[in-house]
């Protein structure tokens, strides 16, 4: 006798091979466990999204022709109230389409909002009875060249939600601060970095020489603990490059309200051109950069900010 469902409902027994019905447990199955977002998304649809007033957004499915023409794609959830995106993905097939679905079928407190944000800003979107557009900005691409589209479109818009590149958008100056090659201090080489400003500060001669709080021990040329050059730092670039003559104390008339100390050197071209253009933020250190730091100055002086 085919064994039935606890409604009432004939089920479909499989053979065991040998003629006869597999006997299935009556047990009541073990609950299922809260999808992940990614399971969301990769189901198929289970109900074609209502209209509103402004009519459906996207098909339920793409044919399966258009499938295979659209290929890898990157695609733009927009909000309604804004005609502005809020999400970009990178998909293949039906995934762009799934996010709408699950936001739709699943239960607003299934997973808290803190689980699903993403599903939680479509349907905050659609209270009010507009529809999420769902456009493909980009198809036909490879993985690759869709995960550049991908984070190049996120960094654009500052939407700031996690890519598998990562963001890299910022100032061009701090870009090729990070790019630049690091330096690395020659132990003969003890040197002053006096840190002028961010990246863009103008560094003349006649203006960044003076108002740095230099302690006594290192004012003394004559002492061999002493720094013997100042590296002229904007961000964390080296500037520029001098050799120290000597330490004087800084004018009243030079505006800079500090008092301090005043360097007197001249250019240093063969530490210009070893050191200038390159990258000290590791002898910076982390957090708030101090804006004097000695390297290699004294017996036990390596990397030392005051």
């Amino acid at each position: 006798m085919d064994p039935t469902a606890p409604d009432g409902v004939p089920q479909t027994v499989p053979s065991t091979g040998l003629g006869l019905p597999q006997i299935r447990s009556t047990t009541a199955p073990t609950p299922s466990p809260v999808p992940s977002i990614d399971d969301l998304v990769a189901r198929p649809p289970e109900s074609p999204p209502p209209v509103g007033p402004d009519g459906p957004t996207a098909p339920v499915s793409f044919p399966p022709g258009v499938v295979a023409k659209l290929g890898t794609y990157v695609y733009l959830l927009v909000d309604p109230r804004t005609g502005r995106p809020f999400y970009v993905g990178t998909g293949r097939g039906n995934r762009c389409l799934r996010h709408v679905d699950a936001a739709r079928s699943l239960p607003p407190d299934v997973g808290g909002r803190s689980k699903y944000p993403r599903l939680d800003r479509i349907r905050e979107a659609e209270s009010g009875g507009r529809h999420v557009r769902v456009e493909i900005l980009r198809h036909g691409l490879t993985p690759a060249e869709a995960e550049l589209v991908q984070v190049s479109v996120v960094d654009a818009l500052g939407l700031g939600h996690e890519t598998t590149l990562g963001a890299q958008r910022g100032p061009a100056v701090d870009v090729a601060a990070g790019l630049a090659k690091r330096a690395r201090i020659k132990r003969d080489h003890p040197v002053v970095l006096l840190r002028a400003g961010p990246h863009g500060t103008p560094v003349p001669y006649d203006s960044v020489r003076h108002g740095w709080r230099i302690g006594r021990r290192w004012v003394d040329t004559a002492s061999p603990r002493s720094p013997r050059w100042v590296l002229v730092v904007v961000g964390d670039l080296v500037e520029a490059a001098y050799r120290i003559d000597h330490w004087e104390p800084t004018p009243a008339d030079t505006g800079t309200g500090v008092g301090g100390s005043s360097f007197v050197g001249v250019p240093d071209p063969e530490l210009g051109a070893r050191y200038v253009g390159r990258n000290v933020g590791p002898y910076l250190g982390s957090g708030a950069s101090s804006a004097v730091t000695y390297v290699w100055c004294g017996p036990h002086w390596v990397n030392a900010a005051t």
